[in-house]
């Protein structure tokens, strides 16, 4: 969904936010897709949204945008191929919203370390200089917390003080960013700041809003780039 919204983002209408804080644009797309669901190419589930074998065929063998959606409508058969398919790991069904946007006490602050030195080049002003005190408005720690349990096990699932989910500040591009290797699946995840969950951002850069989702058809390497500013992160 979020790359759906980067890719096209709302218009003026579509942003307004509905009763439930949920902008206008976000439930039309999502009412849009229960065609995919009928054509049996995704199955929507409490948490997550999962592309089912032949759906994921179906992007593969329907490369035309207008060929996709007709073959979608008419229930044109997908093209069999010897796709490998890794079903997506399974929603933390035991971490609810309340459980998640509710603050833990006393949680174990991240042991990663965090630069914030502006290097040798910028402060000897070069021409790219970063501003001495870009990083004064900048957080002490940021992390990424989620269902990643597929590539670091358990202690992956949901965690606030995870190593390999800290996000290492950048000071030229002024953004935080971690890069992981993940295998195929769903992952839903919120940024933690802190390394509590009394500051979490979720989707669209809400804080204590919804988890962002990211559908991988197949492994790939993804970098996390979390702008504090906005409050929103954006993949790669």
């Amino acid at each position: 969904m979020s790359r759906a919204v980067a890719a096209v983002p709302f218009d003026d209408k579509e942003a307004e936010l509905l009763s439930g804080g949920v902008p206008r644009g976000f439930k039309a797309l999502t009412t849009a897709t229960a065609k995919l669901v009928k054509a049996g190419w995704l199955v929507k589930g409490r948490n997550a949204w999962t592309a089912t074998d032949e759906g994921v065929r179906a992007v593969r063998a329907f490369l035309d945008a207008d060929q996709f959606v007709n073959a979608m409508l008419t229930g044109e058969p997908v093209p069999e191929q010897p796709v490998e398919v890794e079903h997506a790991p399974e929603a933390p069904e035991q971490l609810g919203e309340e459980a998640q946007f509710t603050p833990t006490e006393d949680p174990t602050p991240p042991d990663a370390a965090v630069d914030l030195e502006v290097s040798e080049e910028t402060a000897t002003g070069s021409q790219d200089a970063v501003p001495d005190d870009a990083w004064h408005d900048q957080p002490q720690s940021v992390a990424l917390s989620g269902d990643f349990d597929p590539v670091l096990g358990e202690a992956g699932h949901w965690s606030t003080d995870l190593r390999e989910l800290q996000l290492t500040y950048d000071a030229a591009a002024n953004s935080w960013q971690q890069t992981l290797q993940l295998p195929a699946g769903t992952y839903q995840y919120k940024i933690l700041v802190n390394g509590s969950w009394d500051e979490n951002y979720g989707r669209f850069g809400v804080r204590n809003g919804a988890n962002h989702e990211l559908h991988l058809l197949s492994d790939s390497t993804v970098t996390f780039r979390f702008d504090y500013a906005s409050k929103d992160i954006a993949t790669s």
